[in-house]
């Protein structure tokens, strides 16, 4: 089936310094707790979250309160999963967005809105409970005004210090699914899709057509 993208080719060298700029006390969705200056340790953000009902993410000694996404938002976040979901390979778990991921290489904390590991889970030897994932081979992020600066920037720059990731997916608010996908050269592909049908390293097909039609606003 026919679809529109563009196709791009991120080297080594630039991949982690040609993204935009991004300014904490803007990203609405996960907003820094009150005294974000002072910092903390991972160990002070785990003893948060076990006791807190909100989740929260971390990064360079900041903890960040994640609050809920729109209605559309959520809508998108549900379609991803299910088409992974419904092609997922033999031996690999798909998780939405409840499941923590850590960059082990920069010590930062996320919770994605869907993420696949395949083979054995890995998980982060700093975090007793046992609910943080280190290997993830896919990474989805739904994207919101308030929230796209830092999925470009900052996150993506730590996702690919994650050994374990062949892809990671951007899915707009508007028709359009952008898709970094590792090659064996350790470079970044980088495809841009307006419409059609994308299929992806783990085998799942997004028909846009689909993911988009009658969303909530």
């Amino acid at each position: 089936m026919r679809w529109k993208c563009r196709r791009l080719l991120l080297n080594s060298t630039n991949r982690l310094t040609s993204l935009p700029a991004f300014d904490y006390p803007e990203y609405e969705m996960t907003s820094p707790l009150p005294h974000a200056r002072h910092h903390y340790t991972y160990e002070d953000y785990l003893a948060l979250e076990q006791d807190s009902e909100l989740k929260h993410e971390f990064d360079h000694g900041e903890i960040f309160a994640m609050s809920g996404g729109s209605p559309r938002h959520s809508a998108l976040a549900f379609r991803i999963s299910v088409a992974l979901g419904a092609t997922l390979p033999s031996g690999c778990t798909g998780f939405q967005s409840d499941m923590r991921i850590r960059v082990l290489a920069t010590g930062r904390a996320t919770y994605p809105d869907v993420s696949i590991v395949c083979g054995p889970i890995e998980l982060d030897p700093d975090d007793r409970s046992g609910t943080t994932i280190t290997n993830p081979v896919l990474l989805v992020e739904v994207l919101s005004p308030s929230t796209e600066d830092v999925d470009r920037g900052s996150k993506w720059r730590d996702y690919q210090r994650i050994p374990s990731l062949q892809e990671y997916v951007l899915v707009n608010q508007e028709p359009r699914v952008e898709i970094y996908r590792r090659l064996r050269s350790g470079n970044w592909e980088y495809l841009d899709v307006h419409e059609g049908v994308v299929k992806l390293a783990s085998g799942a097909a997004l028909d846009l057509s689909i993911l988009y039609s009658n969303l909530p606003n």
